[in-house]
């Protein structure tokens, strides 16, 4: 799998966000169980991100049951579609990677009920989606984000927030 590095992952990203448009959406999709440690991280970043957003970025939080939120999203018709997900990489702990769907690897890549890689080829085949991957510590049942996990995901929040400030992004 060609992952990009912590310093790539933000240029992609940024490019990303700061080309959304009416004409050009960007979702982004928080993933992961509450309840399970790092595995809530795509689903905290998201949380954390509040109603920051316009007409052109959207955020959707779909825990641990993204099934239950793809048709909503195949809707919007965008562009981008980057799913926000804990993800075994054999990298330090809290390490993230921006990959594309298709550069997962099905089955392997996932801890859900279906793979982020088939509900995308189903429901949004006409989107570019993406994976903001990052490296979880414990998935224990019961167990809040590590505090390296946490660390990494403040600054993810930080960074989007900021990248679509910069481009005005928020304005209506």
């Amino acid at each position: 799998m060609n992952r990009t590095t912590w310093t790539e992952w933000q240029t992609v990203l940024k490019g990303i966000l700061v080309a959304a448009t009416a004409d050009s959406k960007v979702v982004l999709v928080g993933v992961g169980h509450p309840l399970r440690g790092d595995d809530h991280v795509g689903s905290f970043i998201v949380e954390s991100l509040g109603e920051k957003k316009s007409g052109s970025i959207q955020f959707f939080n779909g825990e641990d049951n993204v099934e239950a939120i793809i048709a909503r999203i195949a809707t919007l018709r965008p562009k981008h579609v980057v799913f926000i997900d804990a993800c075994d990489m054999n990298l330090r702990t809290g390490e993230a990677r921006l990959v594309t769907m298709n550069e997962t690897n099905y089955p392997f890549f996932t801890t859900h009920g279906i793979p982020l890689k088939l509900l995308a080829e189903r429901f949004l085949p006409n989107s570019q989606s993406w994976v903001l991957a990052i490296q979880p510590e414990q998935l224990e049942i019961g167990s809040s984000l590590s505090p390296k996990v946490s660390t990494s995901a403040k600054s993810i929040v930080e960074f989007i927030k900021a990248s679509m400030m910069e481009e005005n992004a928020f304005a209506s």
